[in-house]
């Protein structure tokens, strides 16, 4: 009669393969995609293995935007600001400058199509946790599961936070609230009382300024529209762009109001329970406004310190670092727009998102000779490719405190 072999979850028991590690895996696996409010609006790449660390993607750029009659693409975007004269001369002109043809001509109106390549490099990322057997042997916790747990959601704030920042340094169009100023410049009118503080705050026009520049850059609408309702005080909601936000900045959003006087709309903000009818709402979806609805994340990014001084014996309500009097700057919170097909994350292709390793103490070996330390360990591969900057929009705000 053979041998009944239990197994210590590498080697294979008579009986079948333990499947309790796997169990303990499934604990950080599920951690490690608690969150993905910025991951849900980037596009996924792989680079193949042994082809190099460096990922290239090629695009073609449409002929039309590489010789625009008002200006070049980089300052005007797709199809900016386009001035009827000088459209209507270029596509009468039949010098070869614009379309017209005459008759019999020859070959004129040549055009170069181009193709642009967009490159990024992999970096690797990762966490350990280090525990002695003592852990094991008198822990009330079930340490298996819990040290993949806190290393899961480790590394999904550290998957955030890279795409977050990526999407933030990529942006395209990137937009400073209080006019066509600098960050550091913003809230350099602001007086100690707060006179001038909703310049430079979010607004109901600041946000259709983003939208407009998005739509002269051919940037895609996230959602549909949400059709009317007969349930009370609901209102229809518009096909929108996505903006991603800080508690911040949604809090100044709240009471926000359109117009003024006589024609002031309560409440230009809608918050999603009052969206008219049902909806698939992202991760993080709290309300809309105009064209955008909006993302909260706790763990959105903002500048400390970047935006003007404060004044002296400043007693307003708006977020700054340092001292007053000596340093004191506002903080500059930004409004991320992440459209369709503007961004992607690259990965290792056959490593997964995250990949988990464990030693316990009891494998032993000559850097662990008495079995008493053990660890637990995750890491991935990672890229940024800004597929289409021109269609990510940043708009920089300061807050509320």
């Amino acid at each position: 009669m053979g041998t009944s072999i239990y197994g210590n979850g590498t080697t294979t028991a008579s009986s079948g393969a333990n499947t309790v590690t796997h169990f303990y895996d499934r604990a950080g696996i599920k951690a490690a995609n608690a969150k993905s409010v910025y991951s849900q609006f980037a596009d996924r790449k792989s680079q193949p293995l042994n082809m190099g660390k460096t990922f290239k993607i090629s695009k073609w750029q449409h002929i039309y935007d590489l010789d625009q009659a008002n200006g070049s693409f980089a300052a005007n975007g797709y199809l900016g600001k386009r001035d009827l004269a000088t459209v209507t001369a270029k596509l009468a002109a039949t010098d070869g400058s614009g379309a017209g043809l005459t008759e019999g001509v020859g070959a004129v109106n040549t055009v170069t199509p181009k193709k642009v390549t967009v490159e990024a490099s992999l970096s690797r990322y990762g966490y350990m946790v280090e525990y002695t057997d003592d852990a094991v042997n008198f822990s009330e916790d079930m340490i298996q599961t819990r040290y993949r747990e806190e290393l899961g959601y480790l590394m999904n704030q550290t998957s955030e936070d890279l795409i977050q920042k990526d999407m933030l340094s990529s942006a395209g169009i990137v937009i400073n609230a209080g006019g066509n100023i600098t960050k550091a410049q913003m809230g350099s009118t602001i007086t100690a009382d707060d006179t001038n503080a909703e310049l430079y705050k979010v607004s109901f026009d600041l946000i259709r300024k983003g939208v407009k520049a998005l739509v002269r850059n051919r940037a895609q609408r996230n959602t549909e529209i949400v059709t009317g309702s007969t349930k009370i005080e609901t209102k229809p909601i518009n096909s929108a762009f996505y903006a991603i936000i800080g508690p911040e900045v949604k809090y100044d959003l709240e009471s926000l109001t359109r117009g003024s006087g006589t024609y002031a709309e309560s409440f230009a903000y809608v918050p999603a329970y009052q969206y008219a009818g049902a909806t698939n709402l992202a991760e993080g979806e709290v309300g809309s406004m105009h064209d955008v609805r909006f993302i909260e994340s706790e763990g959105a990014l903002f500048e400390a310190q970047v935006g003007a001084t404060v004044p002296a014996a400043y007693a307003g309500a708006l977020s700054y670092t340092g001292t007053i009097g000596s340093g004191a700057k506002f903080d500059v919170f930004p409004i991320l727009f992440p459209t369709k097909g503007s961004f992607a994350t690259l990965g290792l292709k056959g490593t997964g998102r995250i990949t988990f390793y464990a030693k316990a103490p009891s494998d032993v070996s000559l850097v662990n000779p008495y079995g008493t330390k053990g660890f637990f360990s995750a890491n991935m591969f990672y890229a940024g490719l800004a597929l289409q900057p021109e269609k990510l929009a940043v708009i920089n705000v300061l807050a509320s405190k």
